[in-house]
């Protein structure tokens, strides 16, 4: 007998527990028939304390049912840091770790790769802004400016030979527009 929708085996489920809740109210108003000292005879009790004794024990029935299906809480250890490199763990074990340390990650770059770094940076900054040079007025028509965009490799080297130059293009009467460059 298979139950083709959830709502079917809810009712039958709650149809068999007040049946057993009625079946336990029956014999916990008739218990003296219990004692096998007398013929069986029904109590006296009205249809009322059959109903209320009824409900009470389709009520406990349910909070134990209720109580059985909790679980208990799931343990969460503690977020741990790797103490090398600083990022999170997944499994903070001794075996975790081993397997973490496995794992191969980008180095930190040398003070001498930064420092070369920095250096590359300014240098094509310099060279972005060094070819814009305020317009000179004069009879001839202009010629195509470079763009700023795209420096020059001899851009790139007079930059590194000038670390000034860049502080120089602020302070001019007429500085860049890049919001970049502050004074």
């Amino acid at each position: 007998m298979g139950f083709q929708t959830r709502s079917s085996r809810f009712v039958v489920r709650e149809i068999l527990l007040v049946g057993i809740a009625a079946a336990a109210a029956f014999v916990f108003i008739n218990h003296d028939n219990l004692y096998l000292s007398h013929p069986f005879r029904l109590s006296d009790a009205r249809i009322e304390s059959y109903c209320l004794a009824t409900a009470m024990i389709y009520l406990f029935l349910r909070l134990v049912i209720v109580a059985l299906e909790l679980r208990p809480p799931r343990a969460y250890a503690a977020p741990v840091r790797c103490p090398e490199c600083g990022q999170w763990l997944d499994d903070p074990t001794t075996a975790g770790l081993e397997a973490h340390r496995r794992i191969e990650l980008t180095p930190k770059p040398s003070q001498k790769e930064i420092v070369s770094a920095v250096a590359l940076r300014k240098a094509v900054d310099a060279a972005r802004f060094g070819n814009l040079r305020p317009p000179i007025p004069s009879e001839e028509p202009n010629p195509a400016a470079p763009i700023p965009a795209n420096p020059t490799s001899e851009d790139l080297v007079a930059a590194l030979n000038d670390p000034d130059f860049l502080e120089r293009m602020r302070h001019s009467p007429d500085p860049p527009t890049d919001r970049r460059l502050k004074r």
